[in-house]
């Protein structure tokens, strides 16, 4: 506990104000001394009750051995009783209450002692005066112990207030972290594969000499719509950070920090034409038996193939592609995109696409089946499970029952 401030004080200014009163009632109130005791016990009786008065200043920093002094000075000063009393309380409030009820026990044991060294009236020897004393130290103990108690559970309940925060805190910390990796897997996915189209239409057209000035300037419009819709997606993206309240359906504008709508296999030929027109055949087939594709399992296949089609133009830039997606019998959707192995040293240095897309594919709850090159071809095959729905329940409760 606090030993400076202002209730500290108080408690000492009444600590003391109340053995003084002990002294008051012990030298004025009853008889001072008893007939045939030397009257220099009077002034033995006020200065040893001061002096205990005084001792109880000490409590704080030596609680026991304070109340062991001031016992010693019961033994010979009657006026040291109240002082005994709050190095008792002290003792309670500051020890276990073993300890004090020990302490308490032996204060006791010393009462009869002072019958050797002053004289006694049968009411301060009788059973009536004992049992007094004892009733008094029971008090006295159990309400220190209840003082300390209520100490305790006030700490234990500031600590859990603060272990909380800290616990919030980290929380929070861990949320800002997952947003930002979010964040940059959206930027990677998405910038990734406009600047791939933008850089290849822009390599075409630098190799391209003898090309007219309308496929010059038609390349020169796809070049300019890829780095405008790049620079709309950049500003979408980190629009989340900038305006955490934008409408996530909303759509994107340029100057705004509108989020734009998330894709989902519904744009995928859109997402196959851009490709082809940057130069990379691709051949879409797909067999998903007309069954119905939830939006998140649709917008992870749609970055899987994203990724994909980014790398093949990337590393085997005008090799055909084959993109299939079938339904399979358990309930999953099967991605598998595949290219033929282009001459060693083609292509541009790897990056993260990969381990980009297992990471996808695990947070959906899918598996991947190939990831890398196979008879010649790379391949790139995952299944993800139709119903992500139940998956996202379960951890958006997970997120409710630790929030």
């Amino acid at each position: 506990m606090p030993t400076t401030g202002l209730a500290p004080r108080l408690r000492d200014a009444g600590a003391v104000a109340l053995s003084l009163l002990g002294v008051y009632l012990a030298l004025w109130v009853e008889p001072a001394t008893l007939p045939g005791e030397a009257a220099a016990w009077w002034w033995v009786d006020l200065a040893g009750g001061v002096a205990a008065a005084a001792l109880v200043l000490a409590r704080r920093r030596f609680p026991i051995g304070s109340a062991l002094v001031v016992y010693a000075l019961t033994v010979l000063c009657t006026s040291a009783w109240l002082a005994g009393a709050v190095a008792t309380f002290s003792i309670a409030v500051r020890r276990p209450w073993p300890t004090a009820a020990a302490l308490g026990v032996f204060s006791l044991a010393l009462g009869p002692l002072q019958g050797l060294v002053r004289l006694q009236t049968p009411e301060n020897a009788s059973w009536a005066t004992l049992a007094w004393a004892a009733g008094t130290t029971v008090v006295v103990v159990a309400t220190g112990a209840a003082v300390r108690a209520r100490h305790e559970l006030m700490d234990s309940l500031v600590e859990r207030a603060e272990r909380a925060e800290r616990e919030a805190a980290l929380r929070a910390d861990a949320a800002r972290t997952a947003e930002r990796t979010r964040i940059a897997r959206e930027m990677h996915d998405v910038l990734a594969h406009r600047l791939s189209m933008v850089s290849l239409h822009a390599g075409a057209l630098a190799h391209r000499r003898t090309a007219s000035p309308d496929e010059i300037r038609d390349a020169l419009e796809v070049v300019r719509a890829g780095a405008r819709e790049a620079l709309v997606d950049l500003r979408a993206i980190l629009g989340v950070l900038r305006d955490p309240d934008a409408d996530p359906a909303g759509p994107a504008e340029v100057g705004t920090a509108a989020i734009a709508p998330q894709p989902t296999l519904a744009d995928l030929d859109r997402l196959v034409d851009g490709v082809r027109a940057a130069g990379t055949p691709v051949t879409l087939r797909t067999d998903l038996d007309g069954a119905a594709v939830p939006d998140e399992c649709g917008r992870t296949l749609y970055r899987i193939t994203q990724e994909t089609l980014t790398n093949a133009a990337r590393h085997a830039p005008g090799l055909p592609v084959d993109v299939r997606l079938c339904a399979t019998d358990g309930g999953e959707v099967e991605l598998d995109v595949s290219n033929p192995l282009p001459p060693a040293g083609a292509g541009g240095p790897s990056g993260n696409g990969l381990l980009g897309i297992t990471e996808r594919v695990e947070l959906a709850g899918g598996r991947v089946l190939a990831l890398g090159p196979h008879h010649g071809r790379f391949r790139v095959a995952v299944r993800v499970p139709r119903r992500s729905g139940e998956r996202a329940g379960v951890l958006a409760e997970a997120r409710e029952e630790m929030a």
